[in-house]
């Protein structure tokens, strides 16, 4: 019997050590689950808040992005030139590059002519007389002083100018004697020393005076105009006053081109030829 309660003794206190290792068991392994589950909670929880964070960063970056483009295209359209600008300035693209014809054209555009220079008159007198037998016709000849026999050898006729005297003397004779004939036989008739009313020996003074005064007057005023001398001139050298003598082609004769011009000149033997634009 009392073999029997020690067993039973030994049984109940081996159940309950085991029972108390299974509990201290359980709850080791409910504690360790608890870890984990926290462990597992924490780097969901994490994930988001780093996942939030770079979509902020990400519309960051974006709206700067936005702002330095939209800040790029307004300086780039205020640096451009317009088309106008453009096209007055010469100025386009880089690679753009001018067609020959157009270089060409521009470059006839500006030009007004071609001269050859000599060293004595008597070079350009020949030169002129080539000229004048040659297919152009606005041509000029220019020296500090006139030379002798130049309107021969450039070809040139009889001035106009005498006809603008004639035509000025002759009203002013007209004048004279319709001022005077008029008055002293219609308007206010008188007898003047015995004379008849019409004395005509009496108006010749008067007559000879108004006809050289139309005529002077009006030829000095035209003799100006026809020479230019209220325009802006064309100098085509200010040596040309002092010891040089030039033959000029301008570039508006109907027959001007500027290699067969510039070749043409060459063979009148000058000490220098000048392709002369608007800007010289």
């Amino acid at each position: 019997m009392a073999k029997d309660n020690n067993e039973k003794e030994t049984l109940e206190e081996t159940s309950e050590e085991t029972a108390a290792e299974t509990s201290a068991d359980d709850v080791e392994a409910s504690a360790e689950d608890n870890g984990n589950e926290t462990v597992s909670d924490k780097p969901e929880s994490t994930s988001e808040e780093v996942a939030e964070e770079a979509a902020a960063e990400s519309a960051e970056e974006s709206e700067e992005a936005q702002e330095t483009q939209a800040a790029d295209d307004a300086n780039a359209e205020e640096a451009a030139p317009s088309d106008e600008d453009a096209s007055l300035t010469g100025e386009g693209s880089g690679d753009a590059t001018v067609p020959p014809a157009a270089e060409q054209g521009s470059e006839g555009e500006g030009m007004k002519g071609i001269a050859a220079y000599f060293d004595l008159p008597d070079d350009l007198m020949l030169a002129a007389a080539h000229t004048r037998d040659s297919k152009y016709d606005d041509f000029e000849a220019y020296s500090p002083f006139p030379i002798h026999g130049m309107d021969d050898a450039m070809g040139l006729g009889r001035s106009w100018i005498p006809w603008v005297t004639f035509g000025a003397g002759s009203a002013g004779f007209l004048t004279a004697n319709a001022l005077q004939f008029f008055t002293m036989s219609f308007d206010w008739p008188m007898i003047v020393g015995g004379k008849p009313f019409a004395p005509w020996p009496s108006f010749v003074p008067i007559m000879f005076e108004l006809t050289v005064l139309f005529a002077g007057v009006t030829t000095a005023i035209v003799m100006l105009i026809a020479a230019g001398c209220f325009r802006k001139p064309f100098i085509i050298d200010p040596e040309i006053t002092k010891d040089r003598f030039v033959l000029w082609i301008s570039a508006d004769d109907d027959a001007f081109d500027p290699e067969e011009v510039r070749s043409f000149l060459e063979g009148l033997n000058p000490v220098e030829i000048r392709t002369i634009t608007k800007g010289a």
